[in-house]
Formats: structure tokens, C-alpha cells, sequence
């Protein structure tokens, strides 16, 4: 089934998650599910330190209601 982009021209982001494929070396997937399906993409430590300093740097340019705020959710 093949969905309609959004309305925006842009893919919606529905959901995020991780998969842990290995602690040492750390190897993981990133899972996007958008309006137009899922993409994943594999990464390392250096990917992901990469994509996190992207993050926080577009997070730090936020003013008034959208300051950032930070909160990590850790699983036990």
C-alpha cells in the first residue's frame, strides 16, 4: 500500500526506537517510522555521537516556549 506524503511535502515522524545489537563493539539500529514507512538506519558510537550533537545543536537554537528541555528515559 503506498501512503501519501504529507501535506507538507515533508515525512511525518510517528515513532522512534533503538535496537542493541552489540554493547562492545556498540552497534545499534535507529528506526524512524514515518508517514511513508519505516527507515532504519545502522550506526556506531561515532554515528551516534554525530546525530546527537546535530540534534542538541538545532535543540540550543530554540527560544521562549521552545527552549529546550532535556529529559533521558533509561531502561534498567
Amino acid at each position: 500500500m503506498k501512503r501519501k506524503p504529507s501535506k507538507s511535502g515533508f515525512n511525518k515522524l510517528l515513532a522512534a526506537d533503538t535496537t542493541l545489537l552489540s554493547a562492545e563493539p556498540l552497534i545499534g539500529l535507529l528506526e524512524l517510522e514515518t508517514d511513508s514507512g519505516t527507515i532504519e538506519l545502522a550506526m556506531n558510537r561515532i554515528v551516534a555521537q554525530r546525530l546527537l550533537s546535530a540534534v542538541v545543536e538545532f535543540l540550543q537554537a530554540g527560544k521562549g516556549d521552545d527552549t529546550p528541555t532535556f529529559a533521558v528515559e533509561r531502561s534498567q
